[in-house]
């Protein structure tokens, strides 16, 4: 499946998923219609998922995706700086360490520092799997 708008694209494939997926022309435009012959249930749920994905990939190459993360500390101020205009993000003085970890971006993501918050970054791209899986990389779920 190929989705194609004014961000970008996104593929998918999904043929491990035993469904059959039409675009159909109607009055109103175009309709993903997904069925599934002969689905117990316990795989007819599968149908959803599949549906919930190619729904994520239209509102990605349309609208985009964004998660908003906050650093908090009680102690040490944590440093958070973007490097490589926003293909990774420097975490300094995370718990009072002198190590300075780095975490890289995910291809199609892009790391900003938000201006309204002094700790608060936000995370985008069209691809919401590669989004959330940029934010619950281990180096950044310690914030």
């Amino acid at each position: 499946m190929t989705v194609k708008g004014t961000r970008g694209q996104l593929q998918k494939n999904f043929k491990h998923v035993a469904v059959d997926i039409k675009i159909v022309d109607t009055k109103e435009g175009k309709k993903v219609i997904i069925e599934m012959w002969f689905g117990t249930y316990q795989n007819k749920p599968v149908v959803r998922s599949v549906a919930s994905a190619i729904q994520n990939m239209i509102d990605g190459v349309t609208r985009g995706h964004k998660y908003k993360m906050k650093s908090v500390y009680a102690h040490f101020p944590i440093t958070l700086t973007v490097l490589d205009k926003g293909k990774s993000l420097e975490i300094r003085n995370y718990v009072g360490e002198r190590q300075v970890k780095k975490v890289t971006m995910l291809p199609g993501c892009e790391v900003k520092k938000t201006e309204t918050a002094k700790d608060q970054i936000e995370i985008e791209g069209i691809d919401l799997d590669a989004v959330s899986l940029t934010c619950i990389t281990p180096s950044l779920t310690i914030l």
